[in-house]
């Protein structure tokens, strides 16, 4: 079994170090690029959302590279997620791939169901060997998150441009070959004291702005043309509120974030939509109450629950008096364009705090 999945921010670290923890060999596929894309687009139906189109351009790459196996994340509820992976795999098999797809839909708090269902795709694992490499996994993951969000902060204020990106990249790759838990908090613990350290630059106007929207487009650079460094490389510390262990841990459990949700949409949206989109409405409240200078909505086009969101969150915009910027993601969505309305929007946040 040579096994593979699609690129979801720091997933393919996640499930890499579970897998082959297992002993199953793991094809990465290579990093998204305008060829992935291309390859999406090429064999995706057309109203597709640009999620669908670079997963099925992520497998068309790992396939071409001998993987045998794909894992997916299924789903359930309005949001068409919860079809992607069937249709997928009869876009590649129409292709003429010769490959075995498992799909995994979320627990939702049944988790001994799931690990079961699990484990029927790899008979003979040994027990011990997954629970340690599960749970090393699960500890990466959240490292990496954690180190994320502190250069989301520290970046703002580095005194040399792209040098934090740098530590930030070099740090998260010694996570990826940390091979216990012991090294796990070392490199974690390190690589925020050497971002710190770089973060020289104190600002007269410290502007905060949280990003809200589909957790794909969040998590993943390539799709949101790594909006968060062009933040970052404005003055602007960025809050992230979709995070991928957020997103599996709400899966895997029925937690109290959910009443959080509803209980900061109330008045805006009672009931959940599909998706992201109570969180895109949960969050920007939130973040509208916690006085940031505002707030960056990222979707991709056709999502549906985004959709909806978007004309909720432009009413919570007036109620808060808080500026609400929707930028939509598509296959012919172009930087410089992107770029000019990011730099606008700063620019705006600036002089509400200069008035």
């Amino acid at each position: 079994m040579k096994i593979t999945y699609p690129h979801m921010g720091s997933l393919n670290m996640v499930l890499k170090t579970m897998f082959e923890g297992i002993g199953i060999e793991v094809i990465d596929p290579p990093p998204t690029s305008n060829r992935t894309l291309t390859l999406g687009v090429k064999n995706s139906h057309e109203f597709a959302c640009l999620p669908f189109k670079i997963n099925v351009g992520n497998y068309i790459e790992a396939l071409e590279k001998g993987a045998d196996t794909i894992v997916m994340l299924g789903g359930i509820g309005p949001c068409r997620f919860g079809y992607y992976g069937q249709v997928q795999r009869e876009i590649l098999k129409d292709l003429g791939y010769n490959f075995n797809m498992i799909i995994l839909d979320p627990p939702h708090g049944r988790i001994k169901d799931f690990l079961r269902d699990l484990a029927s795709n790899f008979p003979g694992v040994d027990l011990k060997s997954a629970i340690k490499s599960f749970v090393l996994a699960v500890k990466k993951m959240l490292a990496a998150d954690k180190l994320e969000k502190n250069l989301l902060i520290y970046r703002a204020h580095e005194d040399k441009q792209g040098i934090t990106t740098k530590i930030y990249e070099k740090y998260m790759e010694k996570l990826e070959k940390a091979k216990d838990i012991k090294e796990v908090d070392r490199v974690l613990k390190e690589g925020i004291e050497k971002l710190k350290e770089n973060a020289n630059v104190q600002r007269k106007i410290q502007l905060k702005v949280a990003l809200v929207g589909e957790i794909y487009m969040l998590l993943e650079p390539f799709t949101n043309m790594d909006i968060s460094k062009s933040l970052n490389e404005l003055g602007v510390e960025v809050t992230k509120t979709e995070y991928l262990s957020d997103y599996l841990i709400n899966s895997a459990f029925k937690l109290p974030q959910r009443m959080e949700f509803a209980k900061n949409a109330r008045g805006y949206l009672e009931r959940d939509i599909g998706g992201h989109g109570l969180n895109t409405v949960a969050n920007t409240v939130k973040y509208a109450k916690l006085k940031y200078d505002g707030v960056i909505h990222i979707l991709p086009f056709t999502c549906t629950p985004e959709i909806i969101a978007q004309g909720i969150i432009n009413r919570i915009s007036r109620d808060y008096d808080i500026p609400v910027m929707s930028l939509v993601y598509d296959e012919n969505t172009g930087q410089a364009g992107y770029q000019t309305r990011i730099e606008a929007f700063v620019d705006l946040l600036y002089k509400r705090r200069t008035v």
